[in-house]
């Protein structure tokens, strides 16, 4: 099964420090925003009543990981 994952494109270069950067596999998601405050750069961000990750702002801090109380969100390569 193909997952999507949205990732919002901006023309910046992703986060220096960050080796991984979070992705929502948006068939997964129910849109909780349990992640939303827990992201420290707020790259999290819901739009169009979809959550997308800004992989440009987004450090890689895994914070917005376990709390997902449906495994939507995982961590890719930058």
């Amino acid at each position: 099964m193909t997952l999507l994952i949205r990732l919002a494109k901006v023309g910046r270069m992703p986060h220096p420090r960050a080796s991984v950067v979070a992705s929502v596999d948006l068939l997964v998601c129910d849109r909780c925003g349990l992640c939303l405050p827990l992201c420290p750069p707020e790259a999290i961000h819901l739009a169009l009543d979809e959550l997308v990750v800004d992989r440009h702002a987004c450090t890689g801090c895994r914070k917005c990981i376990a709390p997902c109380p449906v495994g939507a969100l995982a961590m890719v390569p930058a």
